[in-house]
């Protein structure tokens, strides 16, 4: 593709226009075997004719009142380039043009959209770019639409308001976990994929409960899976200080309960499973028949796409999901996925983290905060502003 650019360059100048391109294969049997090249149909720019050209080539149909607007030209065999079906190019040009189909769509559903005033325009995209679904932005729009009076469609500031208010309507949240005053412990757990951070985020609810709110924890893993994060837990356990209990079947579970019976809460961490693996799912469903959580925090990561997260929730569903969590705001893009997942899951948020540090990255899922970042067309420089130091 490179080197037929290249050729268009000398021919027709920099600023010469592509009409079309394809790929054709001289020789082989089927098309098999053959040579690849690019044949690339192109045309000077009109505001600079090439008079040459004008005259060599003969009028065919790219004419326009008398004017050739384009040449078709054959890059010769021995020009052509072995980059063609370079799979990381083909990846760029498919990724490209994916983006152009995406923001093709958004631009028509916008123009149907019919927003009344450039500043709800303008928050109708921002809304899209931070990646909340086009439908639930409409939404936004139209109701902020409906609810302020004519003249105050163009202030931006009272717009930014009313979608605040809006968004964070839209946002149910849990709250933090509460401890009851009963005798037993309470007994949490977080579950869901590999690699969203489960075992720091365990890490995390820990440390705020056993240094800022001096109540007894206890912590047992079923992730044997990876030994890696059983001994990140334990590194984790031996500088707060706490019981750590390793189980491998239901029936060590049970009894790993019991010792830590004199504790105030029971955080049990579990081995990241795909949410498409029914087996695993199935195993640690056996944990918890032998014993119930009270609570089961899905662990989801804020830079999946809304797809994947969807997904993961109805996969993981069956366990009963309580609350949901959501890591890695730091690294996200956009946060209007969260709106999303909460949405159509019909769950309820209860913390989110912003980064590995322990225990100072992760607090309480608030509206208020939320609703600001999803505002935000910037994602990741708002995300600074959640790195708080406490849960309540």
């Amino acid at each position: 593709m490179a080197t037929a650019l290249e050729q268009v360059k000398k021919q027709f100048g920099r600023d010469a226009v592509i009409l079309s391109t394809r790929t054709a294969t001289d020789g082989g049997i089927l098309g098999i075997g053959g040579r690849s090249y690019v044949e690339i149909t192109a045309a000077p720019h009109p505001a600079e004719p090439n008079t040459k050209f004008h005259q060599s080539q003969p009028k065919n149909r790219f004419q326009k009142h008398g004017t050739a607007l384009g040449s078709s030209r054959r890059i010769p065999p021995t020009q052509r380039t072995e980059n063609t079906l370079n799979p990381r190019v083909l990846e760029s040009e498919l990724g490209e043009l994916k983006t152009l189909v995406h923001q093709l769509v958004t631009e028509s559903r916008h123009e149907r959209l019919q927003a009344p005033s450039h500043a709800t325009s303008e928050f109708y995209r921002a809304l899209v770019a931070n990646d909340v679904a086009e439908e639930i932005a409409q939404q936004l729009v139209e109701q902020v639409c409906q609810e302020l009076p004519p003249d105050k469609l163009n202030d931006t500031t009272a717009v930014r308001a009313r979608l605040a208010t809006a968004v964070q309507a839209m946002l149910p949240t849990g709250g933090a976990i509460r401890l009851d005053s009963g005798t037993k412990p309470k007994i949490v757990s977080l579950i869901g994929p590999t690699g969203v951070g489960k075992t720091t985020t365990i890490a995390k609810l820990a440390a705020q409960f056993c240094l800022r709110e001096h109540k007894k924890v206890g912590l047992i893993t079923i992730d044997t899976y990876r030994i890696a994060a059983v001994e990140q837990l334990r590194t984790y356990a031996e500088i707060i200080d706490l019981p750590l209990e390793v189980v491998m079947t239901p029936k060590e579970y049970r009894d790993a309960v019991e010792r830590l019976g004199g504790c105030d809460i029971i955080l049990v961490d579990t081995a990241g499973r795909s949410q498409r693996d029914t087996t695993k799912h199935s195993e640690l469903m056996a944990f918890f028949q032998e014993v119930a959580p009270e609570e089961i925090h899905l662990v989801l990561s804020s830079t999946c796409s809304e797809a994947v997260l969807l997904e993961t929730v109805h996969r993981f569903s069956v366990f009963g999901i309580d609350r949901i969590i959501f890591t890695k705001l730091d690294e996200a893009i956009g946060f209007g996925v969260i709106l999303a997942c909460l949405q159509k899951a019909k769950a309820k948020l209860s913390y989110i983290t912003t980064g590995q540090n322990v225990p100072e990255d992760i607090r309480v899922g608030e509206g208020k905060v939320l609703s600001k970042l999803i505002l935000a067309k910037v994602g990741r420089s708002e995300a600074s502003c959640l790195a708080l130091p406490t849960t309540r």
